[in-house]
């Protein structure tokens, strides 16, 4: 199975790869269109989001600026040593700096950990998806780990190349909420059915 994952993450991540320029704004701008009509997005008291950095990854940055504009708390992740996601929150977006991996993450000095609400959503990334919300990350295990005590919904962001059919997930990997790509949105089974991937 493990082997069946690698390709599937090779070949989900390469075709994102070779999307232009033009195509990953285009997209990721529809992506965003459509996540403001959401009810569930909408009606969040905070955002926790992940900062594109690589890999033509759904941008955020648009997202993050509109937020903070309109003073919804948004929370961004710092990757710890122990294969943990801590949550700071972001008020300027100027205070990302790249950290280890090339992700950015809020500078040491301008990081804060207030408590997350139980009502947040997550903007989730991935290189692979199912419609059933499975998911394969870079490997780490970073947002499983996270997601297993999150009281609050997952929404990946994902272009259509990215969803596919998956082999069923590890028993600790945990599934998405919702899947929003450029031309669709995916409603997934609830989390206690275990399916997805790291």
């Amino acid at each position: 199975m493990d082997t069946i994952k690698e390709e599937i993450r090779r070949r989900c991540l390469a075709a994102r790869r070779a999307l232009a320029p033009e195509q990953v704004l285009e997209k990721s701008a529809a992506i965003y269109q459509h996540l403001q009509q959401l009810p569930l997005f909408q009606q969040a008291s905070a955002v926790l989001t992940y900062v594109d950095s690589k890999d033509n990854e759904v941008q955020t940055r648009p997202l993050i600026c509109e937020l903070l504009q309109k003073a919804t708390p948004v929370f961004v992740p710092i990757s710890e040593k122990e294969g943990q996601l801590r949550w700071s929150q972001l008020h300027n977006y100027d205070d990302l700096v790249p950290s280890r991996f090339g992700i950015l993450e809020p500078r040491p000095e301008r990081r804060t950990f207030p408590p997350l609400p139980t009502d947040a959503v997550c903007l989730t990334p991935g290189i692979a998806f199912s419609p059933r919300g499975d998911r394969i990350g870079y490997g780490g295990g970073y947002f499983d780990r996270f997601l297993a005590h999150f009281s609050g919904k997952s929404i990946a962001l994902a272009f259509d190349i990215q969803v596919t059919l998956l082999p069923p997930g590890a028993a600790h990997d945990i599934p998405l909420d919702l899947i929003q790509t450029e031309t669709r949105l995916y409603t997934c089974p609830p989390k206690k059915v275990v399916s997805c991937s790291k």
